[in-house]
């Protein structure tokens, strides 16, 4: 498998060597998508985005994609744009919510505390991958992220205003990428979780239903990333058997998780309740929240095998399901020279005609994972 699985490394790293008029080598859109002979661009990152980006160039060093110098321009790049994209609230120094690549400008100041927890994660990971090199330590330590944290409630700051942040499932995997900095935030459930106590990990199954549907990421990417915690082991156990359970009675590969759309409203969450009486069990919900999409058909039409998720599972599980999964994904998602796309529609069986940052850095780092005797991320040395 390791051949076809550097080949399939080849088709992700397509979507970085992309050049972006007036943009430094090393950032890349979020997403581009065909417009008549040339490309369509959303020259914009997230922070999220900004962490995807470092894992994946993390990865590429680690799979033999790039040499270390061009490691070294694109990671210097991407500190570059972290340490330009501040969002300044009261005495506070921030990571920006979205920030234009061509420039540096903020898109849209703000902070939010999920896509922060996946930079803080992938700082993490490359402080140690590189001894310290790039100088992480001292980037967060200029922002005021602990402040954003009163008594273990994460706020986000939208529109000049703090708001109690909602990371929904995405809690725990946030709460361990802020621990790794020493800031505490509360997952809202304490309870231990010891090997064989069957009452606490219902009561933690319950919890998550009760907040609402769970998705591969981010408990697989915190497996490859992190490992498991008890945790994400409980919900990647869960998420993958009901999706194995759904193709034994449907047929339908399945690997949900979140994913951009080549129509309005451009995004979608797409996952699977736990709780059977919480509404649709495999619900495909959109970014924006307006009745006209939170429609059977709308999920019917956009309900897809995600490629991202697909490749977590190949390396968080390995078994003959990932691998069906995968050669699925590796036959029908790459576009034509940008990378994959972020998966397969179930209805009419083609892929969305748009390419993200996101899906080809998850490629990326899964393989990455696989490749490097399945150790976690935060294990790896360049």
């Amino acid at each position: 498998m390791v051949p076809s699985l550097k080949k399939d490394a080849e088709i992700a790293w397509q979507f970085f060597t992309m050049k972006t008029p007036g943009a430094p080598i090393g950032l890349v859109p979020a997403a581009v998508w065909p417009e008549g002979s040339s490309l369509g661009r959303y020259n914009i990152l997230t922070m999220w985005d900004a962490g995807s980006l470092i894992l994946a160039y993390i990865s590429a060093r680690s799979i033999g994609l790039i040499e270390e110098k061009e490691f070294d321009q694109r990671m210097r790049t991407v500190m570059a744009f972290l340490k330009n994209s501040t969002f300044r609230w009261s005495q506070l120094s921030l990571p920006n919510y979205r920030t234009q690549i061509v420039g540096g400008s903020a898109a849209e100041g703000g902070y939010d505390t999920t896509d922060t927890g996946r930079l803080l994660l992938a700082l993490h990971i490359l402080d140690k991958a590189t001894n310290s090199a790039y100088g992480a330590k001292e980037q967060v330590a200029r922002w005021n992220i602990a402040a954003t944290v009163n008594k273990g409630q994460p706020y986000d700051i939208k529109s000049s205003s703090r708001y109690e942040a909602r990371c929904f499932n995405y809690i725990h995997y946030i709460a361990r990428s802020y621990a790794l900095w020493g800031i505490e935030v509360d997952t809202g459930f304490d309870r231990e979780l010891k090997e064989g106590d069957e009452s606490a990990r219902q009561a933690f199954i319950d919890h998550v239903a009760a907040v609402g549907p769970i998705a591969t990421e981010p408990h697989a990417n915190e497996a490859i990333e992190l490992g498991h915690s008890p945790r994400s082991r409980i919900l990647a156990d869960a998420l993958y058997a009901a999706q194995q359970e759904r193709y034994a009675e449907t047929g339908r590969l399945t690997s949900v998780s979140e994913a951009p759309i080549d129509k309005q409203p451009w995004f979608t969450y797409q996952g699977y309740n736990l709780d059977a009486y919480a509404g649709p069990q495999w619900p495909v919900d959109s970014v924006v929240t307006e009745r006209k999409w939170a429609t059977k058909e709308f999920a019917e039409t956009y309900r897809m095998t995600s490629s991202k998720a697909t490749y977590l599972w190949l390396a968080e599980r390995g078994d003959a399901y990932s691998q069906k999964l995968r050669n699925f994904i590796s036959a029908k998602a790459p576009s034509n020279g940008f990378g994959f796309h972020p998966g397969i529609y179930e209805a009419s069986g083609r892929a969305p005609r748009i390419m993200d940052v996101n899906t080809n850095a998850t490629v990326l780092e899964s393989i990455a994972f696989v490749l490097g005797d399945r150790k976690p991320l935060v294990e790896m040395r360049l």
